[in-house]
Parts: structure tokens; C-alpha cells; sequence
């Protein structure tokens, strides 16, 4: 009965350790693309926050353009036609795997 006991108390005690850990834990963060630079914040504690500047210059992504003519416009998309969903945007790559029984790309723009 008393080992029963123990070995209750150090499991309790070992998942309680485990729970207080994650409050410490740190996540690092990583950006995919851009500039980043932290910057120090205002409250004196010992945190840096991470400022993300974007480009500017970055086509938009195909599958965020809803008109026919921005799409046109962009050279890495192309806009698909269907009678069953909508007409839609897709990058080139995309627009090569779809189905040919559910969307007609035109796949030749320059």
C-alpha cells in the first residue's frame, strides 16, 4: 500500500514538473521570407519584439487574386474556368494538376 502511495505521489509530482515546465519554455520563431529586426520593448523587461517589414515587390499570392484580370496580369497564374465551382486563380503549377473534368485553365499564357 505504501508503494502504491509513493508511486502515486511521484507520478503527480513528475506531471506536475512537466505542467510548470511548459510555462518557461520559449518558443523560437523563424521567417520564412523578408526582413525582420527585433526591437526592445518599452516595459524594461528582457523580451524583444520581432518587427516583420514585407517586400512590396512580392507578387501576390495566385490563389488570393479574384478578378480575371489581375490574374492575367500576374504571370506566375492562371484562371481557370468551371461549370461546377467557381472561377478561380491558380499558380502554374497548380493549374497543371487539376482536373481537366472540372476546370479548363488556360495553360498557354505567357
Amino acid at each position: 500500500m505504501a508503494i502504491a502511495t509513493a508511486f502515486r505521489f511521484s507520478f503527480f509530482f513528475l506531471l506536475l514538473l512537466i505542467i510548470l515546465g511548459t510555462f518557461h519554455y520559449r518558443p523560437s520563431y523563424a521567417v520564412v521570407s523578408g526582413n525582420f529586426q527585433t526591437i526592445s520593448s518599452n516595459d524594461g523587461s528582457d523580451r524583444n519584439l520581432l518587427s516583420v517589414q514585407s517586400n512590396n515587390n512580392q507578387r501576390p499570392d495566385c490563389s488570393e487574386i479574384a478578378s480575371k484580370s489581375q490574374c492575367f496580369h500576374s504571370p506566375n497564374c492562371r484562371w481557370c474556368r468551371s461549370q461546377v465551382l467557381d472561377d478561380m486563380c491558380f499558380s502554374k503549377s497548380e493549374a497543371w494538376r487539376l482536373p481537366s473534368q472540372v476546370f479548363s485553365c488556360n495553360l498557354g499564357q505567357s
